[in-house]
């Protein structure tokens, strides 16, 4: 039966008729519990503090990754020992300062040789006086040398020999001085005058008299205070700078007669610097 009857002394639960309207200018009903209020709008000033913490906290972020960058750089940073370095002269064996042979390798060889120069006598003697001498030699000793390491390499024909010398000074800014010394003495339009005392060789006839001309260059490495000085010449016996008349006319001439044993020389000490400054970058403590 239509409409549904409830149970007798219980009132029917079906809808509810809603309130009548307003008569009369009396005040609207006040709203049901089941109608929400509006949310309240959020301030500007928390919109602002709460862009600036992220912005503070994204920047700090970013300098902690930073600092962790620096960190891991810094780690694997190759620090050479200062003291190390100066005492290379002393700390690199003989044979690396001065190989057995010095040259091109051949690409077709089994074994890794060189072809060029051949070593064919060192020195035990490390005195400065011993290895150097005239104005170089003077100039060495006013800034305190340390040692000189001698040796004797042979050209592959065997016509030039050149007598090498790895300098050991105390500070590695006196080494400029000597390359201007080491200039002047190989330009004088008296003659030249050698670096080097020849270092003999058996069987060549290799002495003082034979020298032609010097070259020398330091070795630019990190705290290193080496320089390289190299003095070649003909071990046949003939004399370069004495050419006779008349295709020696005039100093000028002398001086050109002397010219490829003077780059001879300094190709040598350039190729001796090189190897040291390897050696050198193999360091690290």
């Amino acid at each position: 039966m239509y409409p549904p009857q409830g149970q007798p002394g219980t009132p029917y639960q079906g809808s509810q008729p809603s309130a009548p309207p307003p008569q009369n200018g009396q005040a609207p009903y006040p709203p049901g519990p089941q109608e929400s209020q509006a949310a309240p709008r959020r301030g500007i000033g928390r919109i602002v503090a709460g862009t600036l913490v992220a912005g503070i906290g994204l920047v700090m972020a970013l300098g902690g990754g930073t600092i962790v960058a620096r960190a891991v750089a810094n780690s694997e940073q190759k620090i050479i020992s200062k003291e190390y370095m100066r005492n290379l002269w002393r700390n690199v064996p003989v044979e690396t300062v001065f190989p057995a042979s010095i040259g091109v390798r051949d690409p077709d060889a089994t074994v890794s040789v060189e072809k060029g120069w051949t070593r064919a006598a060192i020195s035990q003697d490390t005195s400065c006086k011993a290895a150097l001498s005239g104005r170089f030699a003077a100039a060495a000793t006013r800034h305190g040398c340390v040692a000189a390491l001698r040796a004797t390499y042979l050209d592959p024909g065997g016509g030039t020999a050149a007598t090498a010398v790895v300098l050991a000074l105390p500070n590695e800014n006196d080494r400029s001085d000597l390359t201007d010394v080491l200039t002047r003495t190989q330009d004088d339009e008296g003659g030249a005058e050698q670096a080097v005392h020849a270092l003999g060789v058996p069987g060549v006839r290799w002495e003082d008299g034979a020298r032609a001309g010097s070259g020398g260059i330091s070795v630019f490495a990190p705290y290193a205070t080496l320089f390289v000085v190299v003095t070649s010449g003909p071990v046949d016996g003939r004399v370069a700078g004495h050419v006779p008349q008349p295709w020696g006319k005039g100093q000028f001439k002398q001086q050109e007669d002397r010219e490829p044993w003077k780059m001879t020389a300094y190709g040598l000490a350039q190729t001796l610097s090189t190897r040291l400054k390897t050696e050198a970058e193999k360091v690290r403590p």
